[in-house]
């Protein structure tokens, strides 16, 4: 199932996108939830849980 939070964030401006994940980030009170990685290749940004109690969904921008 694809997830529509994909074709969302593809339409925000960067500023927009990384206000939305420190939101999202808000949500974990422990340990900071998100790394965010840039793919070189395709000059996109993912966004990667690695804490378990997170529950945010997953982004990624190409």
């Amino acid at each position: 199932m694809k997830n529509p939070w994909n074709n969302m964030i593809s339409l925000l401006p960067l500023q927009e996108f990384m206000s939305l994940t420190s939101v999202q980030g808000k949500l974990c009170a422990s340990t900071p939830c998100f790394i965010f990685y840039i793919d070189s290749l395709h000059a996109g940004w993912t966004l990667t849980k690695f804490h378990p109690s997170c529950h945010a969904p997953r982004f990624a921008l190409s």
